[in-house]
């Protein structure tokens, strides 16, 4: 049976082959294989194929020391379940262990191995969502225009999507995405049959709100590695707003995500901060595989481009967020996402391109067609009226 068709398979490490280049390899696996988690091993790494992995959506490019230490812990962990006779493919189902898994190793080319150049991982797991963080190095970048309309896009596709805002602190998500007394974080941790009544709201799109209290955050912090993995099951897309201000709910996310966007805004700190933020996501273990760039508020004359940030980043790929005007802050601060997703606003239109581009199966939907010049000024039009008639910015 071939990867494609092999369902159990969640995880390939490509390490070589005779064939084919590994880096084709891995490409077209992923391409088969979206929600396969492909890892690329590198021998000798250059710009030029991290940018072919990155194009190629491979979630992480490691050298040779790493796949050695994996490896290793894999087969240690792959004794003991031997010894203790609890072998994946032994259990029913309902009893295997998420963690449990039956590693198949294969070598380099001066290792000759009767195993095929791919290293796979196997779980008897439920089927999990596409987890998608919005991340930047330096808050006022967008992540919480971003999350919200990208939510909405992904329902207006047609996946069952869940909302979680994820700054902490300052989360104002649910109120941008017009969902009146939103069920908090912290309260779906503590009464998981709220969150269940939650789900029936809205069977498309389901939204929790930053804690409502904040001394609860670092309870929050520990809790959700565990709820992210219980509540997968139920959505086919989960976007994760965060707080502009890195710590270890980042990593949460991170270390679980199918891909996660990076925004970047118009300002030289905002660049500078990416760097950091990647050079901190190296130190702590963090793959950056996932990472999926883009530079928010494009516009004519926006003093950044999608090629300025690529060639700051090493040549990585990086969309181009459209800057949509008045109209956003319009349409967000009077809790009116969906309507300024009907508007075809410019900043709707570009983020729906990218949305479709992350997404699994995605680009095989029917595209809306843009809407005429008049059109979107009528859109301003009716921002400015949402805004007043739903209060925003009353004194």
């Amino acid at each position: 049976m071939g990867i494609a068709q092999a369902d159990a398979i969640e995880e390939a490490w490509v390490v070589s082959s005779d064939d084919v280049e590994p880096i084709n390899l891995a490409a077209t696996l992923k391409a088969d294989r979206p929600d396969l988690r492909v890892r690329l091993v590198a021998f000798e790494g250059c710009g030029s194929l991290y940018s072919r992995a990155h194009t190629a959506l491979i979630d992480e490019v490691v050298d040779c020391t790493l796949f050695v230490q994996r490896y290793v812990a894999m087969k240690r962990a792959y004794a003991e379940q031997v010894d203790a006779g609890a072998l994946a493919s032994a259990l029913p189902r309902e009893e295997t262990s998420p963690d449990a898994f039956v590693p198949v190793v294969a070598t380099s080319e001066n290792q000759p191995s009767a195993q095929p150049a791919v290293a796979l991982l196997t779980a008897a797991k439920a089927s999990r969502a596409f987890l998608m963080p919005v991340v930047s190095g330096s808050g006022g970048a967008g992540k919480s225009s971003v999350s919200v309309v990208g939510a909405h896009i992904a329902r207006s596709l047609g996946y069952r999507t869940l909302l979680l805002d994820y700054d902490l602190q300052f989360g104002d998500a649910a109120h941008m995405a017009g969902v009146e007394n939103a069920l908090s974080i912290d309260e779906a941790l503590a009464h998981p049959d709220r969150f269940e009544r939650e789900l029936r709201r809205d069977p498309g799109l389901a939204v929790l709100a930053a804690p409502a209290r904040l001394e609860t955050a670092e309870e929050v912090v520990h809790a959700m590695p565990q709820f992210l993995d219980d509540v997968s099951s139920a959505f086919d897309v989960i976007v994760a707003n965060t707080g502009a201000a890195w710590a270890e709910q980042h990593a949460a996310l991170l270390e679980r995500c199918s891909a996660a966007l990076f925004l970047i805004d118009q300002r030289a700190s905002s660049v500078r901060a990416c760097r950091h933020a990647l050079e901190l996501c190296a130190r702590c273990g963090i793959a950056s595989g996932p990472f999926q760039f883009a530079v928010n508020r494009c516009a004519k004359g926006a003093p950044l481009t999608s090629v300025d940030v690529s060639c700051a980043l090493q040549g990585a790929p990086v969309y181009e967020i459209k800057d949509g005007g008045r109209d956003v802050e319009d349409y967000l601060g009077g809790g009116a996402a969906a309507e300024l997703l009907e508007s075809r606003n410019d900043f709707c239109t570009s983020l729906e391109h990218v949305m479709r581009s992350l997404l699994p199966g995605a680009t095989q939907m029917i595209e809306m067609p843009e809407d005429s010049a008049a059109g979107r000024r009528a859109s301003r039009r009716r921002g400015r009226h949402v805004g007043r008639k739903k209060g925003w910015g009353a004194s």
